[in-house]
């Protein structure tokens, strides 16, 4: 059984390997994008503020920065910090988005060197 093709969300192309991959929030589902075809939807995006819409994309060094960033402050709120448990939730809302875009898109591509 052969790994099931990644097709671009906005051209439908077939998506060749990770670096040309970028993963974004649309419409709250993770979806793949061309590196090119996420900034012509940033830009057309701009225009039009939309609650669904993220510029950033899920996969990359800020995404993993931020995603270490979030993982840290829920450590905090669960050992030093006493918070009600949805702020708990609202924290692992960004990883989780992480963990599904590199589990459902990026382990199907290979990544170039």
């Amino acid at each position: 059984m052969g790994k099931k093709a990644v097709v671009c969300n906005r051209c439908n192309k077939e998506i060749t390997d990770r670096h040309d991959l970028m993963t974004g929030n649309v419409k709250m589902t993770v979806r793949p994008f061309h590196e090119k075809c996420f900034k012509k939807r940033v830009e057309e995006k701009k225009e039009r503020a939309s609650m669904f819409f993220d510029a950033m994309p899920f996969n990359g060094r800020y995404a993993n920065v931020m995603t270490v960033i979030f993982l840290l402050l829920f450590l905090a709120f669960l050992t030093f910090i006493e918070v009600p448990g949805l702020a708990l939730v609202l924290v692992l809302i960004y990883p989780i988005y992480r963990f599904i875009s590199w589990v459902a898109i990026e382990l199907r591509l290979p990544s170039k060197s």
